[in-house]
């Protein structure tokens, strides 16, 4: 469920700083006529664990002051992000790499418990009979609208951005062959590859400016995200009450969601709303491509959907999907696994979508 985490170690050292510089790679912008620099950095990329995953390092000498320090936690512990890493084994994961990292830097670096935490990525996957429910799934929630967030759909994700955190969902089969599967050892890619096939991935992006108000504590540091219990109530909340606010399961009838409507409306009022839900299905309608083509204010939108809410009336999804697929999106869930050991014995058929965030 912890995914990746960009850390700032503090120090104020500013000699230390400066002598790690001369291994590191200088990133500048400048105007050439004024000769003015717009700004400048040093950056690192190296190769940790006995997996040799990628580590993103980079000097901070202005506030706030020390290494930033960036990383997969799961490709970290486990060569690989198919599989997930609970939140409860954080504190030996980054036990070994602070010995890592201190021997490349070759300098004692300030103890882990000290690294403030700048974005956190926590995560959860879903593993379907086959390739086909994957896709089907993937398709649903790509015609989920997420009010006052900026949508990006493509052929096998759906990105949900905001100012303070970022929502993402994609077929896990396809962003693996795209980034990771050259990267791993050839059996263990091969291993692997059936499982991302038949996986659905759930993904929330926590930005510095937001991570006060979801855990409470600034700064933030890594004992403060070790129960799993909280991580796994965080990803059900906005899986739940955010991205699914707006959709119901149950079947409702026309004359239902009329009575539903009349019982805190006007009856205009409810004549308006209930053709908006009309139009506005997950399947189609005249409303929801005026939407996506920016002819309709995002704001109206909104607008109803709360009223729509605050009768009780959601999008019917009951011929979006063949029975019990969508009841497998919930957290925690039977269909989601940490370590994966074994083949898939289910049909594990390639489809040709490759295209993802």
């Amino acid at each position: 469920m912890i995914d990746t985490i960009k850390f700032l170690v503090p120090i104020d050292d500013i000699r230390l700083l400066q002598k790690i510089k001369t291994t590191f790679t200088q990133i500048k912008k400048s105007d050439l006529k004024t000769g003015k620099i717009d700004y400048e950095f040093y950056t690192s990329s190296v190769n940790l664990g006995s997996h040799n995953r990628n580590v993103s390092i980079r000097i901070s000498d202005t506030k706030p002051i020390g290494i930033f320090i960036e990383f997969s936690v799961p490709k970290y512990e486990k060569g690989n992000n198919i599989e997930m890493t609970h939140p409860s084994d954080l504190n030996k994961i980054l036990e070994k790499f602070y010995k890592e990292a201190c021997s490349h830097i070759e300098y004692t670096l300030p103890h882990f418990s000290t690294w403030q935490i700048y974005r956190l990525d926590i995560c959860y996957n879903w593993i379907f009979k086959n390739t086909t429910e994957a896709e089907a799934v993937m398709s649903f929630i790509q015609r989920i609208d997420y009010p006052r967030k900026k949508k990006s759909t493509y052929n096998t994700s759906v990105m949900y951005v905001g100012t303070a955190y970022t929502i993402k969902f994609y077929l896990k089969g396809a962003e693996f062959r795209k980034n990771d599967f050259k990267k791993i050892k050839d059996d263990e890619a091969i291993k692997l590859l059936p499982w991302a096939d038949r996986m659905v991935r759930f993904e929330i992006g926590f930005k510095k400016r937001y991570l006060k108000d979801v855990f409470g504590y600034e700064p933030l540091l890594a004992e403060h995200i070790q129960e799993d219990e909280q991580i796994e109530w965080l990803l059900s909340y906005y899986l739940n009450d955010k991205v699914f606010c707006y959709v119901t399961p149950k079947n409702t009838t026309e004359a239902q969601i009329v009575e539903k409507l009349e019982s805190v409306f006007s009856k205009t009022k409810s004549t308006r709303l209930f053709q908006f839900h009309k139009d506005f299905n997950l399947e189609s309608g005249t409303t929801r491509s005026l939407i996506l083509s920016g002819g309709l204010n995002r704001s109206t939108i909104y607008r109803n959907k709360k009223d729509l809410k605050k009768a009780d009336v959601g999008f019917d999804i009951s011929n979006s999907l063949k029975s019990g697929l969508i009841e497998q999106l919930v957290i925690p869930s039977g269909n989601s696994k940490f370590d994966l050991v074994d083949f898939p014995k289910e049909d594990t058929t390639v489809r040709g979508k490759e295209e993802v965030v």
